[in-house]
């Protein structure tokens, strides 16, 4: 699946913001508990700094929900993202860890690479593709189930600990909310479930298997692994971009599912 690059996704997004803030703003106090009518303010956030998208904030200024907007135009198929970070690769390597040793090895040549002049930096950018995409493949493929649950622990858990989920099925128009601590991920691991990735070879992301004895249990979660400027930005070899890294990503897919399972249904306003 390619993703575009034209800042699209990003126009959408702070659009879909808007929408929401406005729509929150009008009826949020019918919606969640501690919103009282006339005595709330919605607030934009967003950004790279903020995890919440708008945050509903009463009067008094206390803090009554953290949202965080998802917007399907085109319905409920595909994913949407919940957790895009560099961090958990970077702490790979800074320890030296086996499964991010592809992706030293790249780096490492980046490194030296990007000293060439730009038109032979130009030349290099179509060579390193497909090396991105094989670290990330052996990235994932070398994950053990305990780095997994540390990670879906650590990045996505628990920054989304506070967090309400506002999902607009854009052609429906249809509206769902859930408190992220009710996604099923956050039982499975309490209760002691192991987890794999089920990636095909070569590729960059995979779906994350919970198991425990003879039960398997998949609730839509994804692991993608990607650099998030691509490849020449990565060598700062043209372009708006002039640096790139490698990302983690943790995605929802089927959405219907997820918010059938839960026993979510949509806003009746």
């Amino acid at each position: 699946m390619s993703f575009p690059s034209d800042g699209t996704n990003h126009h959408n997004a702070i659009e879909n913001e808007h929408n929401t803030k406005e729509y929150l703003q009008n009826h949020a106090h019918l919606i969640y508990m501690g919103a009282e009518e006339g005595k709330y303010t919605v607030i934009s956030k967003g950004g790279t700094k903020n995890k919440a998208d708008n945050i509903i904030e009463c009067d008094a200024g206390k803090i009554i929900k953290y949202i965080s907007d998802k917007h399907k135009k085109k319905g409920l198929g595909g994913s949407f993202d919940y957790t895009n970070t560099s961090a958990p690769i970077r702490t790979m390597l800074e320890n030296g860890s086996e499964c991010v040793k592809e992706i030293k090895v790249i780096l490492d040549n980046v490194k030296e690479d990007k000293k060439l002049p730009i038109e032979e930096r130009k030349k290099l950018v179509e060579s390193y593709r497909p090396r991105i995409k094989k670290a990330s493949y052996e990235f994932l493929n070398g994950l053990t189930s305990d780095d997994i649950i540390v990670l879906l622990k650590q990045y996505l858990i628990e920054p989304n600990r506070e967090m309400e989920e506002f999902i607009t099925d854009g052609k429906e128009n249809k509206r769902y909310t859930f408190p992220f601590m009710n996604h099923p991920v956050v039982k499975l691991i309490e209760n002691g479930f192991t987890a794999s990735i089920v990636v095909k070879v070569g590729n960059s992301s995979g779906n994350i298997i919970f198991s425990k004895g003879d039960k398997k249990i998949t609730v839509g979660l994804r692991i993608r692994i990607h650099t998030n400027n691509g490849a020449t930005a990565l060598l700062n070899a043209g372009g708006s971009n002039k640096s790139s890294q490698f990302v983690m990503k943790f995605q929802q897919d089927k959405i219907k599912n997820l918010l059938t399972t839960m026993g979510v249904s949509a806003i009746g306003i």
